[in-house]
């Protein structure tokens, strides 16, 4: 059992909520590695970090006092989350050819294969699909 199936990104997150700077650096350096190990190893973390509100306790620590506890903020979500709103909405738009809309995220080629648009190495998606296809009745 890893320490991510035991609950340590819910304890680390909670952990965002105390205002010393030096347990703030600790916590996010945590949730750094965490993360870097995820993508790694192909693992979702992302999702746990958001699900036990951690994402939203990052985002707030945008605004501390301490520059370090921002800066590190900062790196994390431009890291993993993404930074650029406009460039996610523009990727929410269906792609209409006739009745069929396509929704899905692009994909840019490097030396003849498929990465993903972050340039990480590429992970098994579910089901084998990176698009969801709907036709309208």
């Amino acid at each position: 059992m890893s320490c991510v199936e035991a609950g340590a990104i819910d304890a680390v997150c909670s952990v965002l909520a105390v205002n010393d700077t030096k347990m703030l650096l600790v916590a996010l350096d945590a949730i750094d590695n965490i993360l870097k190990l995820g993508q790694k190893e192909c693992m979702d973390y992302l999702s746990f970090v958001d699900e036990c509100d951690g994402l939203t306790s990052i985002e707030s620590l945008q605004e501390h006092e301490s520059d370090e506890v921002y800066q590190k903020a900062v790196q994390i979500i431009e890291t993993y989350f993404g930074a650029d709103d406009a460039a996610e909405d523009e990727n929410l738009a269906p792609e209409a050819n006739g009745n069929t809309f396509s929704f899905g995220v692009p994909q840019k080629q490097v030396d003849g294969a498929e990465n993903p648009a972050n340039g990480f190495q590429t992970c098994p998606q579910p089901f084998g699909q990176t698009t969801f296809n709907f036709t309208a009745v």
